[in-house]
């Protein structure tokens, strides 16, 4: 049971995570460079 937990749903737990914290910075990002476009553009 300790290999498989270790082979397969450790690195897939951390695959899942890795793609989360990319997604949440990429939002993260894409808000920003729209809020300065749009603060940009109104001025």
């Amino acid at each position: 049971m300790d290999t498989f937990f270790s082979f397969y749903v450790l690195p897939a737990l951390l695959i899942l995570l890795k793609s989360v914290v990319l997604i949440v910075v990429l939002l993260i990002f894409v808000a920003y460079v729209l809020y300065a476009d749009r603060k940009i553009w109104a001025a």
